[in-house]
């Protein structure tokens, strides 16, 4: 009777293996899935972020002390954050060796957009910090979407 017990047991936990490794297989998993997971947490809090520093910088005035500059400068800083965030999203992720260079030329590229973003937190005056976006932000932007798309390549997707 213990026997078919033990044996019952052992069937039982081999089935929930067998369930969970399947699952695991058919969800996918590995660097490709954590990638474009924080890819996707990135550009899903990106867009409205610098929709949002965008309105608010047309709105701001002037002036040091001008309210709507602070919170475009209060913007910025979010959104310099949140490149910290996908940078760190990205380094805890385990690379195979064909995409490690691919990953740290991502990975360079993100950090690249948090100093453009703790720079046009510092401005004091909405033209430099108007002038520093119009510039430097597409070229950012452009820059992080090549090597994302450099890195699915690697990963082996596109």
């Amino acid at each position: 009777m213990t026997a078919l017990l033990v044996a019952g047991a052992v069937v039982v936990i081999l089935a929930v293996v067998t369930v969970v490794l399947v699952v695991a297989v058919t969800r996918g998993g590995g660097p490709a899935d954590e990638f474009e997971q924080a890819a996707e947490r990135f550009h899903s809090r990106y867009e409205p972020l610098a929709r949002q520093l965008e309105t608010n910088l047309d709105r701001a005035g002037a002036g040091m002390f001008d309210p709507g500059l602070a919170t475009a400068q209060q913007d910025a800083r979010a959104l310099a954050d949140l490149f910290d965030e996908y940078g760190t999203a990205l380094a805890a992720i385990e690379f195979p060796a064909d995409a490690e260079q691919a990953a740290t030329q991502l990975t360079n590229a993100v950090e690249a957009g948090k100093i453009l973003w703790v720079n046009a937190a510092g401005f004091f005056d909405k033209g430099p910090m108007e002038s520093i976006l119009d510039e430097l932000q597409p070229q950012t932007e452009a820059t992080i979407a090549d090597r994302e798309e450099a890195l699915r390549q690697a990963l082996g997707g596109g």
